[in-house]
């Protein structure tokens, strides 16, 4: 009977804040509701989805940017490195030069 009241009663949709920012809208996630019409269910499932496509296309944006960075720091280091190989030859030769 309790149930039966409370799914009288109209329900106003909380906020909670999400991570990214933006307010996340609630109004399907409420304990004790029973959905058990095929439609509500498959809406349900498909937001969810949806949801979890999106997170995963964030992920996916940020992990490609990520290893462009890494290329970008890679490239640039082996650049370093050829450098300071070269400057040491250099250093030697004036070095051995300097000697004579």
């Amino acid at each position: 009977m309790t149930q039966a009241a409370a799914a009288e009663k109209p329900a106003s949709p909380t906020t909670q804040a999400h991570p990214n920012g933006a307010d996340k809208s609630q109004s399907t996630d409420k304990p004790g509701r029973t959905i058990s019409d095929p439609r509500e269910v498959a809406q349900l499932v498909m937001m969810r989805i949806d949801h979890v496509n999106a997170q995963k296309d964030e992920l996916t944006i940020a992990v490609k940017a990520l290893a462009d960075t890494a290329r970008q720091l890679v490239g640039v280091y082996a650049s370093q490195q050829g450098q300071i190989a070269m400057l040491v030859k250099r250093v030697e030769e004036l070095e051995k030069s300097g000697n004579k």
